[in-house]
């Protein structure tokens, strides 16, 4: 029988691999200047966004399907809002943790996200959600092998391991600069996003 882990112990084993991703981000947001931490910040918390849909799914939770009229689906639900914001360890969780986002701003996000889904204009964070969604699908089938599953020690785990890579480019971001509030929502905005798409949502 395996030992039990608290949510610290979880966290410390994540935070001690979330290096390497880390790293992986920055070497391909690296330009002459330094690391462009805008971008970095807008893809990992894709990934984030990612990591819960993709856990949902392999994990045999459910979504709530919504199809635009144009049939494009959106995948909804209690399963992926539970990593994203309602179990101990979630990743909107884990970007207030350092930006102090209210959760009412949280939540605020959220509903805009939902209010504007299928709309032919909708960006994320001033990306065609087509084009963000292709890089962060191809990068989370580059890495799950020699990472993510690495790392997990189950699908659950997966949201939390990107949530922590995230909130250290938060870290990052905020250091260099960049304004708690701007920060926090574009790492909400990204995370919440790409968490309700899949191949068909284009």
């Amino acid at each position: 029988m395996g030992q039990y882990e608290t949510d610290e112990e979880i966290m410390k084993r994540l935070s001690s691999e979330a290096g390497h991703i880390i790293e992986l981000i920055k070497s391909y947001f690296r330009t002459p200047r330094g690391v462009d931490l805008t971008n970095a910040l807008i893809f990992s918390a894709s990934l984030a966004g990612h990591a819960c849909h993709q856990a949902v799914k392999k994990g045999g939770g459910t979504f709530e399907v919504v199809t635009d009229k144009a049939g494009r689906n959106y995948y909804f639900g209690d399963d992926v809002n539970k990593y994203l914001l309602e179990s101990n360890l979630n990743v909107l969780g884990c970007f207030a943790a350092v930006t102090e986002t209210p959760y009412e701003e949280v939540i605020s996000i959220i509903r805009s996200f939902a209010e504007h889904v299928g709309d032919d204009d909708l960006t994320v964070c001033g990306f065609n959600p087509k084009s963000l969604y292709e890089q962060v699908h191809s990068c989370w089938k580059g890495i799950f092998d020699n990472m993510t599953s690495k790392y997990c020690k189950d699908p659950s785990e997966w949201p939390v391991l990107f949530g922590i890579v995230v909130q250290n480019f938060l870290i990052m971001s905020l250091d260099a600069g960049a304004s708690k509030e701007e920060a926090g929502r574009i790492a909400i905005e990204c995370a919440v996003a790409v968490s309700k798409m899949d191949k068909d949502s284009f």
